[in-house]
This record gives C-alpha cells, sequence and structure tokens, in this order.
C-alpha cells in the first residue's frame, strides 16, 4: 500500500513539473511569436491609413502629399508593422504639412504621424527636447518625448516612455527603441522600435564635381553672378571644420568687390594700411558661412603667423552663419545671432599675401557654441 501512494505521489509530480514545463515553454512559444509576427507582418501604407481613418477624397490627396517613409516594428499590446504614415493633425485625421529642417538654434519640430496597426489608428508623437545644433543626437531618457494614442480611443494613451532615440543632423527624423506603457497598473507596454521621418530635407540640386556649386544653388544666385564668380571668384580651399560645424570646404568664394575691413568684411584679400583682411565665402550641408582672418600690425602686415584670436587691434579670427543674397549679387548677409569669435591659435599668411594655413578654436559668445577649424586657405589666385 506504502508504495502505490509513493508511485502515484511520484507521477502526480512528474505530472505537475511536465505541466509547468509545457506552460513556460508555451509562454515563450508565445512570446517569440509576437515577435515574429511583429517582424513579418506586411508594413502598412498610407492607403491603409486613408481607409481605415475613413478620410474624405481631397483630405487623401493632401495626405498623399504628406506620406512619408517609415521602418517601425510594433510588439506587445499591438502588434504590427509600418512601411509609411502621414503627418496628421493633433486633434482630427486631417493631414497637416510635413516637418521643416529647423535652423540653426531653433526648437525641433513635433512629429505627430497618423499609422495603421492590425487595422486600427494611432496617433504617434515624438517632440525631441533642446534646440538644432545641425549635428545628431541621442536621446537616452524618452519620457515625455515620445507617446502612442488610438484615433479611435482618444483616452487610450501609452505616454509613459522608457529606451532611447536617435535623432538625425536634420532634425525631422531618426530612430527609435522604447517601450510605451499606460498609465494604468498591470497595463502592457508597447515596444516600437526602427526608423521613422516627419519631413523631408531639400537641397537644391547641383552638380558636386563643380567648384563652388552648392555655394551657387543653396543660395539661388542668379546666372551673371554665378558666371562672374566662376570666373575670378572660386578659390580651391582645404579646410576641416569639426565641433559645432562640421565638414570639409575645398571652395570657397571671394567676389570681385570689397566690402569693408575686419569683422564680417566680404569679397576681401588685401592689405590696406596696417590692416589685413581675407574673407571666404562657402556652405556646409544647407547652410552658408563666412570666414574672416583678421591681423593688424604697425607698419604693415606682411607674410607670417598671426594668433586667431584678438590680439591689440587685431580680430584674429571669425566665422559668421547667414547666406549670399541673389538680390544683391551674392552680397552676404549674416545673422546676427550666430557667429563664432576665434578664442585660440594662429593663422599664417603666405608671401602671396593670398593664401595660409589656420588651426583654430573659435566659441559663439551667445550660445557657447564651439568650432575647430584646420587647413589650408586661399582667398585669391
Amino acid at each position: 500500500m506504502r508504495q502505490r501512494q509513493v508511485a502515484a505521489a511520484v507521477a502526480a509530480g512528474l505530472i505537475v513539473l511536465a505541466l509547468g514545463g509545457f506552460l513556460a515553454v508555451r509562454a515563450l512559444t508565445t512570446q517569440d511569436s509576437t515577435r515574429l509576427v511583429a517582424q513579418t507582418a506586411v508594413p502598412t501604407t498610407c492607403a491603409d491609413a486613408h481607409r481605415v481613418l475613413k478620410l474624405r477624397p481631397s483630405e487623401v490627396t493632401a495626405a498623399n502629399q504628406a506620406c512619408l517613409k517609415q521602418s517601425l516594428t510594433l510588439s506587445g499590446q499591438v502588434v504590427g508593422s509600418v512601411g509609411e504614415a502621414y503627418t496628421v493633425s493633433a486633434d482630427t485625421v486631417a493631414p497637416t504639412t510635413m516637418c521643416t529642417e529647423p535652423k540653426r538654434w531653433d526648437a525641433y519640430p513635433t512629429a505627430l504621424l497618423a499609422l495603421v496597426v492590425a487595422g486600427k489608428g494611432y496617433r504617434l508623437r515624438i517632440g525631441a527636447p533642446g534646440v538644432s545644433e545641425h549635428q545628431p543626437l541621442a536621446i537616452t531618457g524618452t519620457a515625455g518625448v515620445v507617446e502612442l494614442a488610438s484615433i479611435s480611443k482618444p483616452s487610450v494613451v501609452w505616454n509613459q516612455a522608457t529606451g532611447g532615440m536617435n535623432l538625425n543632423a536634420d532634425g525631422i527624423g531618426g530612430t527609435l527603441d522604447v517601450d510605451l506603457r499606460q498609465d494604468v497598473a498591470g497595463a502592457r507596454p508597447v515596444h516600437i522600435s526602427g526608423g521613422w521621418a516627419c519631413g523631408t530635407s531639400v537641397l537644391p540640386t547641383f552638380d558636386p564635381s563643380q567648384p563652388c556649386a552648392n555655394f551657387y544653388a543653396l543660395n539661388h544666385l542668379q546666372d551673371p553672378d554665378v558666371a562672374r564668380m566662376k570666373a575670378s571668384g572660386c578659390n580651391a580651399e582645404s579646410l576641416t571644420f569639426t565641433e559645432d560645424v562640421a565638414g570639409q570646404v575645398d571652395h570657397a568664394v571671394t567676389d570681385s568687390t570689397a566690402a569693408g575691413f575686419g569683422f564680417q568684411a566680404e569679397n576681401v584679400c588685401t592689405a590696406a594700411g596696417d590692416s589685413y583682411t581675407a574673407s571666404l565665402k562657402f556652405s556646409v550641408g544647407d547652410e552658408t558661412f563666412l570666414l574672416d582672418l583678421g591681423a593688424n600690425k604697425y607698419g604693415g602686415v606682411g607674410p607670417g603667423q598671426y594668433d586667431a584670436h584678438p590680439s591689440g587691434i587685431s580680430f584674429g579670427s571669425a566665422l559668421s552663419l547667414g547666406t549670399a543674397d541673389p538680390s544683391a549679387h551674392g552680397r552676404f548677409v549674416a545673422d546676427d545671432k550666430i557667429f563664432w569669435l576665434g578664442q585660440s591659435g594662429t593663422f599664417t599668411i603666405e608671401a602671396d599675401m593670398k593664401s595660409g594655413t589656420i588651426d583654430a578654436e573659435l566659441k559663439s559668445p551667445v550660445s557657447g557654441s564651439t568650432v575647430h577649424v584646420k587647413g589650408n586657405w586661399r582667398c585669391g589666385a
């Protein structure tokens, strides 16, 4: 009798262990299946969003113009993948204009995207904090930055965000890897990962093999002015900018008509009395800059090495952000709030008095932003 009881107990234990193992395997299989479904589901499109959200024909036309590629995967409480979404208003399903790239030190735009997952419509909000410095940005704290809301049931909101995101340098796209939870005890999270965009960077087309072509195109200069600059104003450079302005400059413009000496002077490549100024206008990405190098010396400035920071009555070096005005033959119009002044380093002037080298650190007195420039410069043939 005793043996039968022991055998029955052992058998019951084995059944419990087997059942527990089965349930554990089933739970893991269910989780894996959820992830697999999210990864392999056909990505939804803007056409799916139009249908599910019942847009009117006029809204469909506008939504098509605001339709953007996405590569988002959702898992957890909401499962699916998104290949397209359109920019949507904050309180209706009506499309809005796409985000535009913020200017330097302007606030980032808030992305609002209408997307469909598993036959239901959602509004994804991404509001990056801070201001644009035209540099990629990694955000490790996404609380209050990312939010997902049901469009049909506005009270259903996943607004408790953890995880991280990356913002592209243009400020209108990036990647997500976040968990979102409702503000409800025991609620399952929604995990969102992948790439998103709320606008497109629009740069004018130009032939990169043509010297100064990006400067002409970005500033929409008129043909006669371009012809004049091509003939005598576009000079070869070898300058590397790092820190808050990053890029290579292989050509810059010093045009034919001088406009003063010193800080923010342009079209200058000469000495006058005890002063010398070299100016270079160029574009990096979607921005246009003016670099000035200045030296003063009693008895006249000659070839040699000079401070890139203020020394005596010499301003040293300065970098300004602005535009080349197409209505004024490409004259530089500075943004008075965005400029950098030399803090350390040197520049040289060669024997021809039209070229030299530079290795300088510059700093903005307004924002504290820094820029380093190094390489060879030329302001005239």
